[in-house]
């Protein structure tokens, strides 16, 4: 309440105390027009007064008054009307008890009980309003006024979230969210002709929903507490705020809260505002999220920079992995690779930012697990910590896992420690990660502007033999028979590229397959691409053929796949031939499920002759043997060993008899037609010819 409010209540009384005088006169009645009133911030229009003369001191009495005009926000008050039920008069002061009624405060008419009292001695007034209508809900309003100070109390239950916003926005206020709500608040505010010097609150309320206009803001069924004090000194205030969060979900771009009695949370914040530096210092900050997280921190914020963050310290005392995830790391990284990671575990940490300095970051890992659903990796078990800073000085990470994986390769137990300076990190000593029944050796490790556009990386290790068996298992592929070793130098990262200037070599089915070339791009991105050269080396068909149950062929091969091109692990381009060594004097022969499911791929058996024997022989001998395809535009360009008469030779037979000769007719072949019938023709039961 404002000296200048509070000016129109004394003006009053002391009127109806200057006619409460003339009560020894022999009158039942005093009406007197009292015109246009003002004071320092206020003004009433046709003002009356109207006195009823009782026996003794206490009388009744009513105040009419057209209108009146009062600062902002509250601005024009219309046909406000007072009746004092008792009115009393004596030295000691004056007091009036009574009802009022006022057409129009704030956008709504105003009716309750009012009791307004003046102490003479130490001139002061206080104000009473009790059953008060207002934004939906029902008020009491307690006010004093003083030489020294004022004072204003407020209660308010079952006030509507919906008349609550009108409310503040016909004060001037710009609120712009939808809210409905029940709430009850309660309210002390203290101040002095300077103004407002304290205030304190509380508000309570459930099943609250709020949205503001463009979606960033929401809340549904939420239960929340609310209370705090604000202290005023020159044009800094400082507050201290509690928040508890029982029901109902929260979302404050990009965070989303789910609070119940099992996961609770409690806020405290204790800060300075300085309104007219546009400064917010939050000294103390701590949450209590149960079963979630638990921090505590310090904020700087600078509303008038356009970066207005200058300082943030938090303490991670607690996290429990998924939830802390979910809840305050997921949001942040939407649509990134780590988006949709399935967490667990616990860790603990802490966090510094100075604009214009240093950043720091130190996690401790606790029994932490890390799985990417699309399978691309995983660790489980992990533990260490997690040690970096922006500055140059240098810093040392150690973490180990029990088991892991990269893209659905096996990893086991291992320990690592790494090295940093800023953005640098390097391998500080050798490391041996099983991987199967083998071991990754890496020797040089170095990774420069992680997530940045130019973040680059290189790598020298050595892979020693691993059963290509549990490889092909792992990536779903048919068993293989071998091991899968090599070096693997050189490896640069650089440019969202990796590339492989090393040899890898696969050995399987008594011979070899070894990878030049290799270069991969956007590894972990949404479409990765890849590029190599393939080459085979006198491979066992009689051992590839029974792995891939498509009929038994003895004999050997050789062949290569070059300018091979893969997106999102999908060939789109390449040519390719395999074909018998031009030296090969093994065993050639071929049974006849072999001829029919190389007839299937898109070729028949040559002449009439070789026709007939289908029936008699189960096996046949070859001279040579062979398949080309040239990739591009989803189309396969076919080949064989040698040209044939309308066609080419899949399998081209020996002079003598029995002969059997497997020709390739179909030039083009769409490339998925060409898979399925590769599909199809390694499944147990091959396709027949009749």
């Amino acid at each position: 309440m404002t000296t200048q409010h509070t000016s129109f209540c004394r003006a009053a009384l002391f009127l109806i105390a200057q006619w409460v005088c003339v009560s020894s006169y022999a009158l039942d009645s005093i009406e007197i027009a009292l015109g246009d009133l003002q004071g320092a911030g206020w003004q009433a229009s046709s003002a009356s007064l109207q006195i009823q003369l009782l026996p003794g001191s206490e009388h009744a009495g009513a105040i009419s008054i057209t209108s009146i005009t009062l600062p902002a926000p509250i601005g024009r008050v219309d046909d406000v009307r007072i009746h004092c039920d008792q009115l009393t008069h004596s030295a000691a002061g004056t007091a009036c008890t009574g009802r009022i009624n006022i057409a129009h405060l704030l956008g709504e008419p105003i009716k309750g009980r009012i009791s307004v009292q003046h102490d003479s001695a130490s001139n002061q007034v206080s104000l009473t309003l009790k059953e008060i209508g207002l934004a939906g809900g029902v008020w009491q309003i307690a006010g004093q006024s003083q030489t020294q100070g004022w004072s204003l109390e407020l209660a308010a239950r079952q006030v509507s979230g919906e008349g609550l916003v009108g409310l503040l926005r016909r004060l001037g206020y710009g609120v712009e969210q939808q809210l409905s709500a029940r709430l009850n608040l309660t309210a002390t505010v203290q101040g002095t002709a300077a103004g407002v010097e304290t205030v304190r609150f509380q508000i309570a309320g459930e099943h609250i929903n709020f949205a503001n206009a463009i979606g960033t803001q929401a809340s549904e069924h939420l239960k929340l507490e609310l209370s705090g004090k604000a202290t005023r000194t020159a044009a800094t205030w400082h507050a201290d705020v509690d928040a508890q969060f029982d029901a109902g979900a929260l979302f404050i771009d990009p965070l989303y809260f789910e609070f119940s009695a099992v996961n609770p949370a409690q806020l405290k914040l204790t800060g300075d505002w300085h309104a007219g530096r546009q400064r917010l210092h939050l000294q103390s900050m701590t949450l209590e999220h149960q079963g979630v997280a638990r921090a505590q921190g310090e904020l700087l914020l600078n509303l008038a920079n356009e970066t207005p963050l200058e300082r943030v310290n938090v303490d991670i005392l607690d996290a429990q992995l998924p939830a802390a995830f979910d809840t305050y790391i997921q949001p942040w990284i939407r649509g990134q690779l780590g988006d949709a990671l399935k967490t667990a575990g616990r860790f603990t940490g802490h966090y510094a930012y100075q604009a214009g300095a240093d950043s720091l970051v130190r996690l401790t890992l606790n029994h932490v697990g890390i799985e990417d659903p699309q399978q691309r990796f995983g660790f489980t078990d992990m533990s260490g910590v997690i040690d970096w800073s922006s500055d140059a000085t240098p810093r040392v990470t150690e973490l180990g896992w029990q088991s892991g994986s990269l893209y659905r390769l096996e990893l086991g137990a291992a320990q690592l420690a790494v090295k940093s300076r800023g953005t640098a990190f390097e391998l500080r000593e050798p490391v041996e990660i099983p991987l199967f029944d083998g071991k990754l050796m890496i020797e040089d490790l170095a990774l420069s502007d992680p997530g940045e556009d130019d973040m680059r990386w290189r790598f020298d290790g050595l892979l020693t033999p691993v059963s290509m068996e549990a490889v092909s298992t792992a990536l779903g592929w048919p068993a293989f028979g071998g091991q899968l070793s090599g070096m693997i130098p050189a490896v640069r990262y650089a440019d969202k590229r990796l590339e492989i200037g090393g040899v890898l070599l696969v050995k399987a089915f008594d011979g070899a397959l070894t990878v030049r070339n290799l270069r991969l791009e956007e590894p972990f991105g949404r479409v990765p691409r890849l590029n190599a050269d393939l080459a085979l080396d006198n491979l066992d068909l009689e051992a590839l053929t029974e792995t891939f149950s498509f009929g038994k062929i003895q004999g050997r091969l050789d062949g290569y796949v070059n300018q091979l091109e893969m997106q999102s692990w999908q060939p789109v381009a390449f040519d390719a031939r395999f074909a018998t060594p031009e030296d090969d004097d093994s065993r050639h022969r071929i049974s006849q499920k072999a001829v029919d499911n190389l007839s299937s791929i898109g070729g028949g058996v040559g002449g009439a002759l070789s026709r007939s024997f289908l029936g008699v022989f189960e096996e046949f001998p070859y001279d040579r043997i062979g398949i080309s395809c040239r990739l591009k535009n989803g189309v396969c360009a076919m080949g064989g060993v040698a040209p044939a008469a309308n066609g080419y030779y899949l399998v081209k037979g020996r002079f003598l008899p029995p002969r059997i000769d497997v020709v390739g007719y179909a030039n083009q072949v769409d490339w998925h037609t060409l898979i399925d019938r590769l599909k199809s023709v390694t499944l147990e039961q091959g396709p027949t010819i009749e």
